[in-house]
Formats: structure tokens, sequence, C-alpha cells
């Protein structure tokens, strides 16, 4: 059996996880699970008293107080993971993209993300540096 990747995949942008805990206010306050130049998926717990749509902007919060307000968000998906049987917990997962950004906005995302989210190749690098600074060290 043959598939075709691209076909499957249609993502624009690769997907990156958090280095550390990235948060996202946009409705409800969020933990970021992955995140794109494209847009971000994050958990909440559903809070019954906030009715209506999601604004239309959010804020992305990640560590060392580094944050980015004003970011134009699309709703693609709210879906449940879980609901508790004995109370109104609910914990939801809302997947947005990014509407149209500034070239600003662009550049403080690429940013945002080089400084919070792990990003495999940068990784390998590094480890590859911190080998040879020991290969140096024991030579």
């Amino acid at each position: 059996m043959t598939t075709n990747f691209t076909a499957m995949n249609r993502r624009k942008f690769p997907r990156f996880l958090p280095k550390k805990d990235m948060y996202v206010l946009h409705h409800n306050f969020g933990k970021v699970i992955d995140i794109s130049m494209g847009g971000l998926v994050f958990n909440y717990v559903d809070k019954e008293y906030l009715q209506g749509n999601p604004p239309e902007k959010g804020i992305l919060f990640g560590y060392n107080d580094h944050y980015m307000d004003e970011i134009p968000f699309q709703t693609i998906s709210d879906t449940v993971l879980s609901k508790s049987p004995t109370s109104k917990t609910t914990i939801k997962q809302r997947r947005v993209t990014f509407g149209d950004l500034t070239a600003s906005q662009i550049q403080q995302l690429e940013r945002f993300i080089l400084d919070n989210a792990l990003i495999p190749q940068l990784a390998f690098e590094s480890q590859l540096a911190d080998e040879n600074a020991i290969d140096q060290y024991y030579i």
C-alpha cells in the first residue's frame, strides 16, 4: 500500500513543542500543546460562565516574561477532551490559525518560536557544539 505524504499532510508549516510551559489567552487561559508559524493548539478548562464566541485576538506567553499580544486568531476547532462525570469541569482543546499578521508580527512570532519552542535542528546543533567543547577539553 502506497500513500502520498503530501496529500495527507496539508500543513504549510512545521509544528514545534514548547521548551517549557507556554500559555495562551484566547477567551480562556490555556496551555500550548504545539505551535507553528500558521497557528497553535492549546488545552484549557472550559468555564461555563464565559459565553459567546472567542475574541478575534489573543496573547501568547512564553517563559522569561516573553509574550506577544494582539495576535489575530481564527478558531478552527474546539473539541472536548474529557468531561468529569462528578463535576461540571470540561477539558477542551482549541486549534487556531493566525489571521493576517503584519510584517512586524511575523518577525515577533519567528523570534517567539525560536526562543520558546524546541527546534530539533537547533537542539542537534547545540548537542554537537557541546560534544566539540568536551572533545577540546579532553584533548
